[in-house]
């Protein structure tokens, strides 16, 4: 299922032997997200300050979350990374190569317009309500990379908590769900996403 986050991402207008420079928001604070799983839907917020510990000195800018691709930027040399009130703000030099003047290009005609990430939340770092169906993320220990993606969701950043979920979710059946939402407070407080 696909899973949709809105992030911000522009280009700005190359001149002659001017670089090809994108802006954008990867992650947005306070922001309820639906996430859609195979187990159910769920909210999902980031809180204000979960990233003021984090670790993004060494974050890649990739297309599509494709790690077997040169990425098109990095920090802190090519890509900067800078928290504020909303969440955290990215500029990015993309290389000029066929990759990065096709993502720019693609970018600045609005094909592409949303942002992904991958991350690890700490075994402290987020909490499941389960009367309001929401996890909280109240901590992130590192970024490891953001993407420029078609549909902007993130679904390499919980991979190993859905699957530990899913696997407990196909053994219920209805009476015993709540009880599992329990559960899965307790899967994605430990999780490492």
């Amino acid at each position: 299922m696909k899973e949709l986050r809105i992030a911000e991402i522009r280009a700005a207008t190359p001149s002659e032997g001017s670089s090809l420079i994108l802006t954008g928001r990867p992650i947005v604070y306070d922001q309820p997200t639906t996430i859609n799983a195979p187990f159910g839907e769920y909210i999902e917020v980031i809180k204000r300050g979960a990233l003021d510990k984090a670790d993004i000195t060494d974050v890649r800018l990739l297309y599509n979350h494709d790690m077997n691709k040169i990425p098109l930027a990095r920090t802190p040399k090519t890509m900067g990374l800078s928290l504020d009130s909303a969440g955290l703000a990215m500029r990015a030099e993309l290389p000029n190569t066929e990759d990065g003047r096709s993502v720019h290009t693609a970018v600045g005609r609005g094909d592409l317009s949303g942002m992904s990430f991958a991350f690890k939340v700490p075994k402290d770092g987020s909490q499941f309500d389960a009367k309001t169906n929401t996890r909280t993320i109240t901590k992130i220990d590192k970024v490891y990379e953001c993407s420029i993606t078609p549909f902007p969701a993130y679904p390499q950043t919980s991979v190993e908590a859905r699957s530990a979920i899913e696997n407990i979710w196909g053994k219920l059946k209805s009476p015993e769900r709540q009880a599992a939402k329990i559960k899965l407070n307790k899967i994605l407080s430990r999780s490492v996403l």
